[in-house]
């Protein structure tokens, strides 16, 4: 997919909106000054994308980070997730993540894991989405067969996103080419391999990466854009924050793209969202609130 891509590009949504092609992922970044300040430094260097999740526990730190930026509401797109904690009342938990956050609605509400129930849930984020509390709803970790089932549950809106571990060791083809079809744009998170375990010295990209003078980093996330997936590496430390936004000024020839593709072993490295209702307790974040 040959596209001139810039630092402001978006991708259209199935219901006209449109998302930021890449964005800041705050997974793990640890709430207080050092995600205020990661996001601080984002917009700095052009981000206009944000993703947070009520289970970060950093919601109210990326909201001052915003606030900070002096960026005017409208400049901004914000993605929060509903936790398990508020699957019976979706509505209190996004008026609380909107609290935290210090904003009078979201860009981007997503059901964080398909857990059970997620069929009722979603019906909620339908009517938050048209009260206009969110502009978008969309869905986590959401398998083929997850939006199949939503579906036939009656639901009356498409996601307009699911967001799914994505990177050139779990390409998610089948599902990028389902969610395609249907216009539902699909967001990459831990586009570098995440879990602990990057893809940036995988020998067949760092050889790629030199042909093309760009970082391992920028040449994957390049990657997951040319396939029409948008990004939101994670990152707190200001020069990798700044590494992962320059990626247009070079564009991946077809072969090359195929070249990366091969690397794909289906590797999930996150939960499997089959099992996500059998997960062990102690195994899940425990919530805290931000002072």
């Amino acid at each position: 997919m040959s596209m001139h891509l810039t630092l402001n590009s978006t991708f259209e949504l199935n219901n006209g909106n449109r998302i930021p092609v890449l964005g800041l992922g705050v997974f793990r970044a640890p709430s207080g000054e050092i995600t205020r300040n990661a996001v601080r430094t984002a917009c700095e260097y052009g981000y206009r994308h944000f993703d947070t999740a009520r289970a970060y526990c950093n919601e109210k730190s990326v909201g001052r980070g915003l606030k900070d930026s002096g960026l005017r509401r409208s400049e901004f797109f914000v993605t929060t997730k509903l936790w398990r904690s508020d699957w019976d009342n979706p509505r209190r938990g996004l008026e609380e993540s909107l609290k935290r956050l210090d904003l009078d609605y979201v860009d981007l509400y997503l059901l964080h894991w398909p857990f059970k129930g997620f069929e009722k849930a979603w019906r909620v984020l339908e009517e938050l989405q048209q009260e206009g509390l969110t502009r978008n709803i969309g869905v986590s970790n959401f398998k083929i067969h997850h939006l199949k089932e939503l579906k036939a549950s009656g639901a009356t809106v498409r996601p307009q996103i699911n967001q799914v571990e994505c990177h050139p060791a779990n390409a998610e083809n089948e599902l990028l080419k389902y969610c395609t079809e249907r216009g539902i744009v699909l967001t990459a998170y831990s586009p570098l391999g995440g879990m602990g375990r990057t893809l940036t010295d995988d020998p067949r990209l760092t050889s790629l990466a030199a042909y093309y003078k760009v970082t391992p980093a920028q040449l994957i996330l390049r990657w997951n854009l040319q396939r029409g997936v948008a990004v939101i590496p994670k990152s707190v430390r200001p020069e990798r924050i700044e590494e992962n936004s320059r990626l247009f000024h070079f564009e991946i020839s077809p072969d090359d793209m195929d070249t990366i593709d091969s690397v794909n072993a289906d590797e999930r490295r996150a939960y499997d969202s089959d099992l996500i209702d059998t997960r062990p307790e102690a195994s899940f974040p425990v919530l805290t609130e931000e002072t």
